[in-house]
């Protein structure tokens, strides 16, 4: 199994192993993140926290749990995280089209299906919301039936015309396996957390998951991956 196979594959099944811990016993997930977070934290020199970026959705959470109640406030942080890990999901996929010498792959529009599937769980959990999340109450503007059903469609066709082109690069043997691969795990992630289970707070932990393993990558998947030179 190739380097780049390894780091892109080993988050992913980092996710799906702790999401199903969490729909087993929520303390043990707890845990599992806390434990990642503290490898993150021992793999960087120096530890930094931009606590600017920080600021503005604190501040919103405040005011809107000051309006509507703590489960206002744990839904603006659950949309802003979903955010920002989409756009962290889309960074990483520009640059990884840039390192395979495919530039056109890295433009908004090519990458504008990216938005798609995060987009549908965001609706969804409108939709059935209110939730739990690591015992704390989440709520979100409720959404009708047909919003996030219209969005669905979208994202399936926006994924399935993604997938139509690569498949025609993989023909002509033009494929940049690695932004693909990226990308193929980015919408598994996002659909399998918010679209498919049943606990969005098991979501939340499989995605919290995803991001820290790829932060930091866990030592046994250096023992997967092929020596550099």
């Amino acid at each position: 199994m190739s380097s780049r196979t390894t780091e892109t594959l080993a988050p992913f099944a980092a996710a799906i192993i702790a999401g199903a811990v969490a729909l087993i016993a929520p303390p043990a997930a707890l845990l599992i993140i806390a434990l990642l977070g503290a490898h993150a934290l021992m793999r960087r020199a120096t530890p930094r926290f931009d606590l600017v970026s920080l600021a503005g959705p604190a501040f919103a959470a405040l005011i809107v749990g000051a309006f509507v109640g703590p489960a206002g406030a744990i839904g603006v942080l659950f949309v802003w995280r979903l955010i920002a890990d989409t756009r962290w999901s889309v960074a990483e996929a520009q640059r990884l089209a840039h390192a395979a010498g495919r530039p056109a792959e890295a433009t908004w529009k090519s990458l504008a299906h990216a938005w798609t599937t995060p987009l549908y769980g965001l609706t969804l959990v409108a939709f059935t919301a209110p939730h739990m999340i690591a015992g704390l109450p989440l709520d979100l503007p409720h959404v009708p039936f047909w919003i996030p059903l219209g969005v669905g469609f979208i994202a399936a066709g926006a994924v399935f015309d993604w997938g139509l082109r690569r498949a025609a690069d993989w023909r002509l043997g033009e494929l940049a396996a690695a932004p693909a691969l990226h990308l193929l795990t980015h919408h598994a992630i996002f659909l399998i957390a918010f679209g498919f289970m049943v606990d969005v707070s098991a979501g939340v932990i499989a995605l919290a998951a995803w991001r820290l393993t790829h932060a930091a990558p866990l030592a046994w998947t250096a023992r997967l991956s092929p020596r550099r030179a």
